[in-house]
């Protein structure tokens, strides 16, 4: 079994919201929740509910495993 690390999870939450040109704010908007909870997603000083990361996979266009890491260390589709 694999154990998220949600730092890693945090970066990547980071990553893929600046690819996506939007701000904490932004996303913060775009889910209802506060741009301190999104900050705290991406220091990893917070852990996403999993409707926040269903959120979070629709809204950066981004899969559930590719989110959390689970592929890290496999082929990945670019």
């Amino acid at each position: 079994m694999k154990v998220i690390d949600f730092r890693k999870v945090g970066e990547k939450i980071s990553q893929f919201r600046k690819d996506k040109n939007l701000s904490q704010d932004d996303l913060a908007d775009r889910m209802y929740v506060s741009r301190q909870l999104v900050s705290k997603w991406e220091n990893g000083m917070g852990v996403p509910k999993i409707d926040h990361i269903i959120d979070l996979c629709e809204i950066l266009d981004v899969s559930f495993e590719e989110l959390l890491c689970l592929n890290d260390g496999k082929e990945t589709k670019e």
